[in-house]
């Protein structure tokens, strides 16, 4: 599985949160058990511990005598004098009777218990059964009586013992009796808990082994899900980058990819557009070259060869390098708008003012058509805010325009709509545009009869849509019709 990939990420993630979800359980669950074992061990060891208190405080006086005998042999204590095992018939079966309290039903601990008199040594009436362990499990309990600061209150105390850890029960009972009792010590051994936890711990470990193997197969049949549409993806844009525009995904998808899929085919279509529109402005503009070029090489040879007359042929040549400038002025102008660098210098305009510049720039070439140029502007002076270089060209293109289709009248006309917009019409009386023009006449280098480069009202389309507004076409009942509109500024 390579890394980095969505796969090996939602594998990895999934089997981080699992040994974490682990690792937090195993802790958590061992803490608690541990925790809710020794406390129920301690609860248990007090029952049992209260009642041997109750049965060694009732039955003792029956097995003890009420005063010590002096003359009793010292075997019977560890550590002090001790009744010999022929003539204690009566302390067996006191041991007897408290080990029977602790097999009570209640009980599941492994329990046990240390007698010890008023003078803390242990009563045994089996010292030859003594251990090593029970010997120095009593003397550290002895030492915990010692280390306590009330020797008559009850001591809950955990013990380890020849790596042995023992919890226990001190049971002071002297002031309860008068033959000679003074502390009971139940205990257990707390092995089974250790024990009962590494079990806890292997089958945790061993549900942490098959969790992941089923992660594993989890996260590869998910991943394989979520990943394919990536691949048809991934399979589709390679397509567009060797420029085949034309197919689309129709993969199912999921809701979060749909938008994109969508955003990814509507790419696809406008740059096979574009492509289009690139290749058909290329033809274009090699078709407008070669025209100029071809006049200008054949009144170049009549020169050279004698053919034409230099007096007809120079203002002809003159002519079409004039043409060729333009057209490259033009072209190059149009670069510039389409690139993303190109600034726009915006600031306050005076629309009003700026439309009569645009009509008195136009007055010499609309006399020398014998047009008339008609301006109707409002009183109210429009403010908006825009490039006024940019704008005034795209203005003087569309009038211009006009002037070349007019017969005689080319109307520009100002209103203001709603106080948010000011709507620019301009028209002119001539023939109008023919059904089939409409749909391409900003398209560049699409020209109508009388048309020079078919880039002026490409130009304008693209200022005006620069400055937020829209420009459209259409015929009316005299001729053609250019309808502007902008947002206003700011009206004084």
């Amino acid at each position: 599985m390579k890394r980095e990939t969505i796969k090996w990420r939602i594998f990895k993630y999934n089997i981080i949160v699992i040994f974490m979800l682990a690792i937090l359980t195993t802790v958590i669950f061992n803490v608690t058990v541990r925790m809710y074992m020794e406390n129920d061990t301690i609860e248990q060891l007090e029952r049992i511990a209260s009642n041997a208190e109750q049965t060694a405080l009732q039955h003792g006086p029956d097995f003890f005598p009420k005063k010590p005998q002096p003359h009793l042999p010292e075997d019977l204590y560890d550590n002090g004098p001790h009744i010999d095992a022929k003539d204690v018939t009566d302390p067996y079966r006191y041991y007897f009777l408290l080990d029977h309290s602790l097999k009570e039903p209640f009980s599941l601990l492994n329990s046990d218990f240390i007698l010890l008199d008023k003078d803390k040594s242990r009563i045994n009436p089996f010292p030859d059964r003594s251990t090593s362990t029970h010997i120095d499990l009593t003397k550290l309990i002895i030492d915990k009586i010692n280390g306590a600061k009330d020797i008559d209150t009850q001591l809950e105390v955990n013990l380890n013992v020849h790596d042995t850890e023992y919890i226990a029960i001190i049971k002071p009972v002297s002031d309860k009796n008068s033959f000679g009792l003074g502390w009971i010590i139940i205990y257990s051994n707390v092995e089974k808990i250790n024990q009962l936890q590494l079990v806890i711990n292997c089958i945790l470990f061993f549900i942490l082994i098959f969790s992941a193997l089923i992660t594993v197969v989890f996260s590869s049949r998910v991943s394989k899900k979520i990943t394919e549409p990536f691949s048809h993806l991934n399979e589709y844009i390679s397509y567009i980058s060797e420029r085949n525009f034309g197919r689309k995904i129709e993969v199912p998808v999921y809701d979060e990819l749909r938008d994109f899929v969508h955003n990814i085919n509507t790419m696809s279509e406008k740059l096979e557009i574009h492509d289009k529109a690139q290749k058909t402005f290329l033809q274009n503009a090699s078709h407008e070259f070669r025209t100029p070029l071809m006049s200008i090489q054949s009144y170049a040879e009549g020169i050279k060869y004698g053919v034409v007359d230099i007096d007809s042929a120079v203002p002809i040549i003159l002519s079409e390098i004039n043409r060729m400038t333009n057209l490259v002025a033009d072209l190059l102008y149009l670069s510039r708008l389409d690139s993303i660098e190109e600034n726009y210098n915006y600031e306050d305009l005076n629309l009003n003012e700026l439309i009569y510049e645009c009509v008195q720039r136009l007055d010499l070439l609309a006399e020398k058509n014998n047009i008339a140029l008609k301006i109707d502007l409002p009183k109210e002076i429009s403010k908006i805010y825009g490039d006024e270089e940019k704008l005034s060209r795209a203005i003087t293109n569309i009038i211009s325009n006009c002037i070349r289709y007019a017969d005689n009248i080319v109307s520009v006309k100002l209103q203001i709509v709603d106080g948010s917009i000011v709507k620019l019409i301009i028209s002119d009386d001539g023939p109008g545009f023919k059904n089939n023009e409409l749909p391409n006449i900003f398209e560049r280098f699409y020209k109508g009869t009388k048309g020079n480069f078919g880039l002026g009202l490409s130009i304008s389309k693209n200022i005006i849509e620069k400055l937020n507004g829209k420009i459209i076409a259409e015929n009316s009942n005299l001729g053609a019709l250019f309808i502007i509109e902008l947002p206003i500024y700011k009206i004084s």
